[in-house]
């Protein structure tokens, strides 16, 4: 093999925001054709498994999920590192204590806190009319649940939310040692909010990324990690070449060995083609 490249999901492989669900044709192409030249092509999302089923039929070699908490490949070989019981319990606990809002994911399902439960529902709603069926069916759909459902499964990642930047440094004054937390409020945060993404210590996308390359008995020096958001910073400072998408945020952008095109101007390809994969 001549190398191992590692794709988010969104912003990177599909633009959701603009209704585009999956990659398109001509980034699924480059990627294809980086195959057919010797290269593994792995998704690296935030997404656990569940979310991304929709991509399992395109071909690519594997999937690293929930921010590198588990991986999963095409050749059968797995990995995981949920959250512990233990440290998930006082989690929980801090969460109550400093009201915040959360979602639990395990390998398929979320859990949502009370909120973000009802957020997600009049999502779901809105999808429910155009289809005309009722809303917990696109619940259902999306694998989402109330978190007073979550019946002790592993929990392989956390998303969580805060009212304020204040609360958010109340929590990481006293953040447990044995959880890893990486602020995403710079890609997604939404008004005076402040957001972001809990896994267990050293789980990164990066270290994900790099679990992927040492199970193939590969080599870190032909990995290329392509995203565009906070949490995809770990994997593009691990990986010997980190591509930010043109559409990236800026903060990102500055991590980046190399800053290619936006999604909507194939960006991906381009990228490819700069590096002579395709």
């Amino acid at each position: 093999m001549k190398g191992f490249l590692f794709f988010d999901i969104d912003g990177t492989l599909v633009d959701s925001e603009a209704g585009y669900m999956m990659p398109s044709k001509v980034s699924m192409d480059a990627i294809r054709q980086a195959q057919q030249n010797g290269y593994l092509c792995f998704i690296a999302s935030g997404r656990n498994y569940g979310g991304m089923r929709q991509f399992e039929e395109l071909g690519f070699d594997g999937f690293v999920y929930s921010d590198g908490a588990g991986i999963l490949c095409k050749n059968g070989i797995s990995y995981s590192t949920p959250i512990p019981q233990k440290v998930l319990k006082k989690y929980l606990a801090e969460v109550k204590e400093y009201k915040a809002e959360i979602i639990l994911a395990t390998k398929d399902k979320l859990f949502a806190s009370p909120r973000q439960y009802k957020d997600l529902f009049k999502s779901a709603e809105s999808v429910a009319r155009r289809q005309k069926c009722a809303p917990k069916e696109i619940m259902q759909d999306w694998n989402i649940y109330h978190i007073e459902e979550y019946n002790g499964e592993d929990v392989m990642e956390s998303d969580i939310s805060f009212e304020s930047l204040q609360q958010e440094q109340n929590w990481l004054d006293h953040l447990d040692p044995e959880l890893e937390y990486i602020s995403t409020s710079a890609s997604y945060g939404r008004g005076g909010n402040t957001a972001g993404e809990v896994t267990y210590h050293k789980v990164t996308k990066g270290n994900g990324c790099k679990k992927v390359v040492e199970l193939f008995r590969g080599d870190m020096q032909n990995t290329y990690a392509f995203g565009d958001s906070m949490n995809d910073a770990s994997m593009l400072e691990i990986c010997q070449y980190g591509i930010a998408m043109g559409n990236a945020v800026e903060e990102l952008k500055q991590k980046a060995n190399y800053i290619t095109d936006s999604i909507e101007e194939d960006g991906l390809k381009k990228a490819m083609e700069h590096f002579q994969i395709i």
